[in-house]
């Protein structure tokens, strides 16, 4: 009996010292981190910077990993701080055909590799040619234009732009992009003036209301959004299309970054409203046309469907009807997607999740490889 009240003794001695220290160390924590909780701080992104002529761009000569929802992939970038299939230097002039890829998180491919990214891809199939990738995540046709004259102001040689113009360039254009007055491109907030325009879908498994434990405590309030992250994942794995279609979440009809080209009921843009942000679009990228054309550089566009387009929309798009028209005496070739994507749709009823990351609007491997297709098909 001596033996276990002394075994017991000293369980209860460590147990009072391991909550002493939890304690003490809470109180630390919140005497250094008055501002907030530091173990749900965003954490620093070495790939991803700022930049004072076009407003963020990629690390140059970045060699490490980036993160897209559950996705960790290996991410190269050249020495102008392009994606890249190596870090490699990048000479201002070369004697091969030259091609300059842009676009926002699309033409960056979240969440894959750069061998199966269809930039990545295109590069493959044409070898003699240099292709370079410069596009970014939130980029848009004021980026594209300011990025593409810093470079060629810089003294970067290329024969030909190709611009992938994405779904969210109007809401981007609307909400995020202003010049001040000094003319210099200003990336703001995202401020759409309603929370039901959040461009962060409705999640399929709300996230409880926190218990009093985790208000006042650092580390249970930690484990409590890990046991709310991990629930997250399994809940929308297990998700059916139906479930992630209601309103506001990521593929219903009312997701309104998405819902432009089909509806014009959308007020989540900005002061300028829909047909204004398509003109401030449609004239950045005059103003790109303009550029290319003083220097005899080709210009080309592309454009591919999100989701909400496969689901709601139509064949012959808005999007595609605008960039069509807008093309015409401009582009050298207009690579149109949306056919071959409604192609693969009426051949495979499962399609969002065959084409696009589950739970998200980006395309997945096999998703790259199809745009790819059609790219690479339409380019020979």
């Amino acid at each position: 009996m001596n033996a276990l009240w002394k075994l017991c003794r000293i369980l209860l001695i460590n147990l009072g010292l391991l909550l002493c220290l939890a304690l003490v160390a809470e109180i630390v924590l919140h005497i250094i981190y008055r501002g907030g909780n530091p173990f749900l701080a965003p954490a620093k992104n070495e790939l991803r910077v700022r930049d004072p002529h076009y407003t963020h761009g990629l690390k140059p000569n970045f060699n490490g990993f980036d993160a897209w929802g559950s996705n960790t992939v290996r991410i190269f970038t050249n020495s102008l701080g392009f994606r890249d299939a190596a870090v490699r230097d990048v000479p201002m002039a070369t004697d091969r055909k030259r091609i300059v890829f842009i676009g926002d998180s699309f033409a960056e491919s979240l969440g894959v590799p750069y061998e199966e990214s269809f930039i990545g891809l295109f590069a493959q199939a044409f070898p003699a040619f240099d292709v370079l990738n410069a596009g970014v995540s939130s980029y848009a046709p004021s980026v594209y234009y300011e990025k593409l004259k810093y470079f060629l102001d810089a003294g970067l040689k290329f024969d030909e732009a190709v611009v992938y113009i994405d779904i969210s360039d109007i809401q981007d254009e609307a909400t995020l992009y202003s010049y001040d007055q000094n003319g210099v491109l200003q990336m703001g907030l995202f401020q759409t003036g309603s929370d039901e325009c959040s461009p962060i879908p409705r999640p399929p498994l709300q996230r409880p209301e926190k218990q009093w434990w985790e208000k006042i405590s650092y580390m249970d309030e930690f484990l409590g959004q890990m046991r709310y992250s991990a629930e997250l994942g399994r809940a929308i794995g297990a998700a059916k299309l139906e479930d992630l279609s209601k309103s506001r979440a990521v593929y219903s009809r009312d997701y309104a970054r998405a819902s432009w080209t089909y509806s014009e009921n959308s007020n989540c843009y900005g002061a300028l409203g829909i047909e204004a942000s398509i003109d401030k679009a449609k004239k950045q990228m005059d103003r790109l046309y303009e550029l290319l054309s003083s220097r005899g550089i080709a210009l080309s566009v592309g454009v591919y469907p999100w989701p909400q387009q496969l689901l709601y929309d139509v064949e012959n798009s808005r999007q595609a009807r605008i960039w069509r028209e807008w093309c015409a005496g401009k582009c050298r070739r207009f690579f149109n997607h949306f056919p071959d994507f409604f192609e693969y749709k009426a051949q495979d009823p499962d399609f969002i999740r065959s084409l696009y990351f589950w739970g998200d609007f980006h395309f997945n491997g096999k998703g790259n490889a199809l745009l790819a297709q059609g790219l690479i098909k339409n380019y020979e």
